[in-house]
């Protein structure tokens, strides 16, 4: 494994998350008091509607990653070409429906929501607009898998982090200017063409040979991405019903104001999520160079090691959403918004397991062995699905975040480690010894810690960094120690300093 690139990849992916996350925890509360929790509401209603439109990719973004990454490992740039072309027609045809499916929507079907008269123009032209920038996103996407494919996380990190910040400055003029829900469907759908446009050009600067032509477009291709595709297009149907339902289910029975407490907590998980995720999706390349160079005894390693990576983010992660996870809410959004402290804690409880799993779900698609993954990621989106609607008519939010968390704790802590391990061939009890144990022992005494710290009432902003930073640090402290080797720990530690060292080279020339 060139750990080098993988350390960049990571740093990269980090560095951007915390750009976006940052910008996001700062615009959430300007965005909620600028247009109320109707107006919030129902932007993540459209958000969540449109995101629907995913669908389209029929997994054909992920089919694209593996088979680039495998073609220039072989130095096939006819192949690679193919193989793009053909993906960039098919997914500019699902752009084709998505947005006619939009229009559809928002001509016959939006007033389904419960939506009051004076914000039904405004929402109408934000689900066109939105709807439009899925259209698009979808074909452009591919110019993002092929740097992926390339291992070149840093670019799209890169590039990323513009967008954001030209996001942040555009939202926060207009809104203030008194522009609403239209203005942040234009201010969207702008950044997002700006952003691809920038990939497509990087793709181009750093594979040369690439070209998309009508001459490429190949059947052949097609029938390989979709061999591939198809069972990633059930895991993304899944996840679909698991990330978009809850958004829809209360707006259809509770309406959109009673979105944004649930909105909230669920914004805060998925930081998390996207956290862990930036970390174990840069080993997706690498699992399917493993698997093209049938090196069973890496994958293996793989596995521990990104088991063992997601979990030292995860649990300190998740424990402070249990034990932080109030004072936070109530110093970020106002005692408003208390009660999104209680499904925070609910829609946490499954993570400890869901969040290490991430390497599982990379390292089987990398093998293309993701088939019953795609079923048992399916089965957990329409459990979800039904409880959420039989459980929001009886207890509301909370039905909805505990129809959620049941069916994710069922898939992500049991079936989905124990289906990953028969196919690498680990023993349940070495890979639990190898990948859990320290990384669990170091998160018992932060526990204690922070349930301590949940005690403090009404803690200021400064005190609640010291609290979260308390626990981090001793989280960090005892993994360094505990979790790695005097010689991983030596390798890290040299690896990062040499990265910093060529940075700093390169600035100075």
């Amino acid at each position: 494994m060139n750990w080098d690139r993988i350390l960049r990849n990571v740093l990269s992916n980090w560095t951007s998350y915390l750009v976006t996350a940052v910008i996001g925890f700062v615009l959430t509360p300007i965005v909620v008091h600028s247009l109320g929790n109707t107006g919030y509401g129902l932007w993540t209603l459209v958000v969540s509607v449109t995101g629907y439109f995913g669908l389209l990719d029929l997994g054909v973004r992920s089919s694209v990653g593996r088979f680039v990454t495998r073609y220039l490992a072989l130095g096939d740039d006819a192949n690679v070409n193919r193989t793009t072309t053909t993906a960039f027609a098919i997914l500019g045809a699902g752009g084709l429906l998505a947005f006619i499916a939009t229009i559809l929507i928002a001509a016959f079907f939006f007033g389904s929501f419960r939506i009051q008269p004076q914000y039904t123009t405004a929402a109408r032209i934000a689900l066109v607009l939105t709807g439009l920038n899925m259209a698009c996103i979808l074909p452009l996407g591919v110019f993002s898998a092929l740097l992926f494919a390339q291992e070149r996380f840093d670019v799209v990190s890169g590039i990323t982090i513009v967008g954001e910040l030209g996001r942040a400055a555009l939202v926060v003029w207009f809104l203030r200017h008194g522009y609403g829900l239209v203005a942040l469907a234009v201010i969207t759908l702008a950044i997002m063409l700006a952003e691809y446009g920038a990939m497509a050009v990087s793709a181009k600067a750093l594979y040369r040979p690439l070209k998309i032509r009508l001459s490429y477009l190949d059947w052949a291709a097609g029938r390989e991405l979709f061999g591939f595709s198809i069972y990633r297009f059930i895991w993304i149907v899944a996840n679909q019903l698991i990330f978009y339902s809850d958004a829809v289910v209360i707006g259809i029975f509770l309406g959109p104001g009673a979105i944004t407490p649930y909105a909230i907590a669920g914004s805060l998980i998925n930081y998390g999520r996207n956290i862990v995720s930036l970390v174990t999706d840069t080993l997706y390349p690498v699992a399917a160079r493993m698997d093209a160079q049938r090196d069973v005894a890496g994958l293996q390693q793989l596995l521990v090691l990104g088991t063992r990576m997601a979990l030292l983010l995860t649990l300190p992660l998740c424990l402070g959403f249990l034990f932080l996870g109030r004072q936070f809410i109530v110093l970020w959004m106002g005692d408003a918004y208390v009660g999104s402290a209680l499904v925070l804690t609910i829609l946490t409880i499954p993570q400890f397991g869901s969040m290490s799993q991430y390497a599982s779900a990379l390292v089987l698609a990398g093998m293309a062995r993701h088939r019953p993954f795609a079923y048992f990621a399916l089965a957990e989106g329409l459990a979800n699905l039904i409880l959420s609607v039989i459980l929001v008519r009886r207890i509301g939010i909370i039905g909805v975040a505990w129809g959620t968390v049941i069916p994710n704790l069922v898939v992500s802590s049991i079936v989905v480690p124990l289906y990953t391990l028969r196919v690498l061939g680990i023993g349940v009890k070495d890979y639990l010894m190898n990948a859990y144990l320290r990384p669990v022992l170091c998160a018992l005494p932060v526990a204690a810690l922070g349930y301590r710290l949940s005690m403090i009432d009404s803690p200021s902003w400064l005190m609640f960094a010291a609290e979260a930073l308390s626990m981090c640090g001793a989280f960090a402290a005892m993994s360094y120690f505990v979790c790695l080797s005097a010689q991983e720990r030596l390798s890290a530690v040299g690896k990062i300093e040499a990265i910093f060292h060529r940075e700093a080279v390169v600035h100075e020339g």
